[in-house]
Order: C-alpha cells, then structure tokens, then sequence
C-alpha cells in the first residue's frame, strides 16, 4: 500500500457548502465569491474578437485581463479548426479589414504559416486568374474577381496570439469559463464578471466588460435584450465538426480525377459518401509543409446554446469523420494510405444569441449602401453579394453598445445584427474587427471614466486609423 504524508492530504474546504436536492429541486447555498483581479476592462472570450478587444484595448492604455475557456487562444481559428480568414479586400483588391486582422496574417506569413493569394492578385478579373485561385480555394474565387482569403495554420496561430497578448501585458485566464456578468445594485451597470475553473468559482471587477463570448454567454445575466432566434437551414444555424486527413497523395489523386473518366467517378463517389454517411467535399492546404493534408468541414443545424444539441454534433460528427476515411481509402486513389490526424478541439459555432444593441444591422444597410457618421469598420461585400460592386458594409459603433446596459460592450458573433447580416458577417475577420473597435473604446470609457455610450466618437475614429483600420 502506498503511503502518504499528512501534508499531502487535503481536508474538506469548510468555505464550501454542498448542493442539496429536496423536493425535486436542487437549491445552492448562498456564497461569497472571493474577487481574483481587478482590471480597466475584462474581455470574456479569447477567441477573435477577445483577442482584438483584449489587444487594442491593452495598446490603448487600459489594464486588461482576458478570460478564455479552452486552453489556447483564438476560438474557431484555433480550436474549432475553421481556418479561414475570408473576405478582407474588395473586389477591386483594396484591403478593408486591416488592424489586428493584418498584423496576425502577417505574423504568420513571417513563418511561412499561411496561404492566400498573391497581393498583386487581389481584385484582378483575369478569368484565367480567378480560375487558378478558384481551384485552390473556393474562399478565394469571388465569382469574377480574385478574393483576398487566407488559410492559416491553426498551431502556428496559437503561438502567434499568446505572444501578441505577452508583448501588451495582458493578465490571461486559460480554462477559465466566464458564466455570469456581476452588476451594481441599480442592477442596470455591468461591473465585472464571474468566472470558473480548476480553482473554483471566482470574481474579476472591472470597469468595463466585453463580451465576446460568441454565443453572448453574459447577456442573460447582465439584463441586455437579445435575440436568439435562427431559422434552420441558415450557414448560422449550423455547428461544425472539423477534421483534417493527411498522408493524400496529391499526384495520384489528381491524375485520377483529371483523367477522362475521373471527374464523372468523383463525382459519382461524393454521393455515395452522403448516402453512406461521409462527407463529400474537402478543401486542400497550401500551407508550407501541409501539402499533404485536406480539411473538412462538415455541419449541421444544432441550437449552439443547448448542451444535449452539442452533444449530439460532436458525437455525428467523429462518426461521419470515420464514414469519410474509410470510404476514401476503399475507394479514392491517393488515399490508400491516408489517416486522420486532428479533429477540432471545440466545435464550430456560427451562431445563437444576439444583443438588440443601440442599433440593428440590417438588411437595409446592405441593400441601401447605409452610412454612418460613428462608423468603426468597413466590410468588404462578400461573394454572395455581387450586385453590390464596389461598395462596402459600414459597422456602427452603436451595434457594439447593448440598449438599457451601462459597462458592457459586445464584439463577436453576438453584435447586434438581424439574421441577413449575420448570415454574412459574422465571420473571423468581421469578430477581430469588431473587438479591435470595442477594445479600444473600452479603453477610453475607462480612461475617461464615462459610460461606454458616451464616448467620444470622433476620438475613437482617430485611435482606429492610428491603428491602421480603414475607415471612411
């Protein structure tokens, strides 16, 4: 039998009071929660938009801690495997998501760690062009013109970010869930937020709060109205379950499918895929030292707030990532000795809640050309949205600014957009833009000790264009 000493035996925590279910319910004890930090602004969620809010708003002078629930930073393009910065230039090949975005793509070109096309090539309607990139990515074919989209490689960006929020001194709490906002006895001011963890259930005060949480986790308990209402069948109705497949050899299975016969036999092999329950299409890397490898990306409709729902997805989706090899290496040559390599970490969420804001995107700022006078970003319009040449989505600040909640500021998926916006620009690029804008107008609200709506606007445009946002 093993021995142990008595300083390695713990007693029960006299601190903590369990639980206790009587009369089919469970009620919990009331508790003071020990305050951990205190900080200018606490970013809740360190995916791409924590990471632009946590950043600017560093850079901007406010002390900042980040909270992150999974252990690396950089949410879906890390951990959920979507890997893919897309549409950041117009179709005239000028950028216009530019700020953090840029910065963390050309961290990663510095080390050879992404693809995208050539600067040179962004906008050109050349349709040899157009054709060359299409076939590489279908992210960069925008219909008529070259798209500027980059795949990145999701372990170089894990690094790229942890030493981003290092060089600004930002406190990070890894496997940290941010599960409740704290408010003020007016019940109407967010303060800071609770968190927990290995080390239990913990307090952070704070002067300004950002959620950016992507499924906006602290709007229920801080009292923000939101909308959480998504038809199925929308892109942001659906979760994703990533995976990669290496070891294709690309010289084989490229001389199969261009050969006279192979494109009817791909063809034909994607449905029986569906029909045997694996997934049909896969988008190769062009990343240095991945030339190997595809990447899949498979979804399905699932309530992204409902845990029995995200039990589900993850379940199907190792079963449909199981139906794919298997049926590829029987049937597809270049797979025979392929194997599967990664799944994602955390699944891949697109949508759920949605702050009503102190204004809405909507349809009509897309389909009028809309402008605003406290504009903090500019969207180039997506392939989807070809009609509208030349033109780009101008983001207010007001739709970063909950209605009736002092001290919060949203910047993710969660901003206040109606479903047509979301469906299109909720995306990785449009999240850091979002949070680089809320960083750093946290930061000024906390400098200035004011309310995150009483910002100066004028102040804050000019601190974004010093941080090279385009804006107009």
């Amino acid at each position: 039998m093993q021995n142990h000493s008595k300083e390695a035996i713990n007693t029960a925590d006299s601190s903590w009071s369990p639980a206790v279910a009587t009369g089919g319910v469970v009620t919990e004890p009331v508790k003071k929660l020990n305050i951990c930090d205190e900080a200018d602004v606490i970013v809740v969620g360190g995916g791409p938009g924590g990471m632009g809010a946590a950043v600017s708003a560093a850079r901007s002078g406010a002390k900042t801690i980040l909270v992150e629930r999974y252990g690396c930073l950089g949410g879906m393009a890390t951990g959920g495997l979507v890997t893919i910065f897309p549409n950041m230039a117009d179709s005239d090949g000028n950028i216009l998501i530019n700020g953090i975005c840029e910065e963390s793509i050309q961290r990663l070109r510095d080390r050879d760690a992404c693809f995208h096309p050539p600067r040179e090539k962004w906008g050109s309607k050349d349709p040899e062009e157009v054709k060359y990139f299409r076939n590489a990515s279908f992210f960069c074919d925008g219909g008529y013109y070259v798209n500027y989209a980059a795949h990145v490689d999701a372990e170089e960006l894990k690094i790229v970010y942890d030493e981003m929020v290092e060089a600004e001194g930002i406190k990070t709490y890894l496997h940290s869930w941010g599960t409740s906002a704290i408010v003020d006895s007016t019940g109407k001011k967010v303060v800071g937020v609770v968190f927990e963890s290995k080390s239990g259930r913990q307090a952070i005060l704070g002067k300004v709060v950002i959620d950016c949480t992507g499924d906006g986790d602290l709007l229920p308990s801080a009292g923000a109205d939101f909308d959480a209402f998504i038809p199925k069948g929308m892109r942001i109705s659906a979760a994703s379950h990533c995976f990669w497949i290496a070891n294709v050899d690309l010289a084989r299975f490229d001389e199969w499918r261009n050969s006279t016969t192979g494109a009817e036999e791909y063809a034909a092999q994607a449905k029986e895929l569906v029909a045997t329950g694996g997934h049909p299409s896969q988008i190769l890397s062009h990343i240095h030292n991945q030339e190997s490898l595809m990447w899949y990306h498979p979804r399905q409709d699932c309530d992204q707030c409902d845990v029995e729902n995200l039990t589900s997805v993850e379940f199907a989706g190792r079963k449909k990532m199981k139906a794919t090899l298997d049926y590829r290496r029987a049937n597809t040559p270049g797979f025979e000795k392929a194997y599967l390599v990664l799944s994602s970490p955390q699944l891949g969420t697109r949508g759920s809640r949605r702050v009503i804001g102190e204004y809405m995107l909507n349809q009509e700022d897309i389909s009028a050309g809309k402008t605003h006078d406290d504009t903090i970003a500019l969207f180039p319009w997506t392939p989807s949205f070809r009609e509208y040449r030349g033109e780009a989505l101008h983001v207010p600040y007001r739709c970063l600014v909950p209605k009736g909640v002092d001290g919060l500021l949203v910047a993710c998926r969660a901003t206040s957009m109606d479903l047509h916006v979301s469906e299109y620009y909720n995306l990785i690029p449009h999240c850091i833009a979002f949070g680089q804008a809320a960083g750093t107008a946290a930061a000024q609200a906390s400098a200035g000790n004011i309310e995150v709506r009483d910002v100066d606007i004028k102040a804050l445009q000019s601190s974004l264009r010093e941080q090279d946002v385009i804006l107009p």
